[in-house]
């Protein structure tokens, strides 16, 4: 389950890096740990306003939905979609549709089972740069963005034991995804991704200024 991420970016590396400008730049602070169980804002590029950096509320919620975040991430985990079952859901694929985004991240966190205890870890680019994930959105009629992240599936039973799989656009396909130039069926086989081998994982071992895995719930 993908349930923290982190941004630690200054604003104008991100500006720099998206060719973007912020809006309300000054809300904006660069951030370790963003905890998604905690109705955290992350930092997002739209489809509609692909030259803006907009804030989403992360965890998606429907169109038209009057009742409070947490309430339905507690029946509904929105943090993350699976691309491969997007469309089984008509209100999440009819926004993978419509309403793309990137969402912006220096790092994900994941844990595996090592000798019977979870040891959690960072994975962030080797040159500790700017990336963006895969995600889509909606707007709410009080105007807040909800947001989610796209991952692959685990095919696996044990999924609960295994790390996410987010999708992670390459910077030169940011825009082929943003404008639908790459539909449902390429975006599942890993085609437009960074390559994984851009990527490294760091174990954290001080739990209790970084991250753990204990507060996951």
């Amino acid at each position: 389950m993908l349930s923290r991420i982190s941004n630690s970016a200054s604003l104008k590396e991100i500006e720099l890096q998206l060719n973007s400008k912020f809006d309300y730049d000054y809300l904006y602070e660069p951030t370790n740990i963003i905890n998604g169980w905690k109705e955290a804002t992350v930092c997002m590029i739209t489809a509609q306003a692909p030259h803006r950096i907009q804030y989403g509320i992360w965890g998606i919620l429907p169109n038209g939905y009057m009742d409070s975040w947490k309430s339905f991430q507690s029946i509904h985990n929105t943090l993350e979609i699976e691309c491969e079952s997007i469309s089984q859901t008509s209100w999440l694929y009819e926004a993978l549709n419509y309403r793309r985004c990137l969402i912006v991240a220096t790092g994900f966190f994941t844990s595996e089972l090592e000798n019977h205890s979870m040891h959690p870890y960072l994975n962030s680019l080797k040159n500790h740069g700017i990336f963006c994930f895969a995600g889509i959105y909606n707007v709410l009629e009080d105007g807040f963005i909800t947001c989610s992240i796209l991952t692959h599936s685990n095919g696996s039973s044990t999924y609960h034991l295994k790390g996410p799989r987010p999708i992670i656009i390459s910077k030169n396909n940011y825009t082929d995804f943003l404008t639908k130039r790459i539909p449902l069926g390429e975006l599942c086989i890993s085609a437009f991704e960074i390559d994984t081998s851009e990527f490294m994982q760091q174990e954290i071992y001080d739990e209790n200024r970084l991250y753990s895995y204990k507060n996951l719930q």
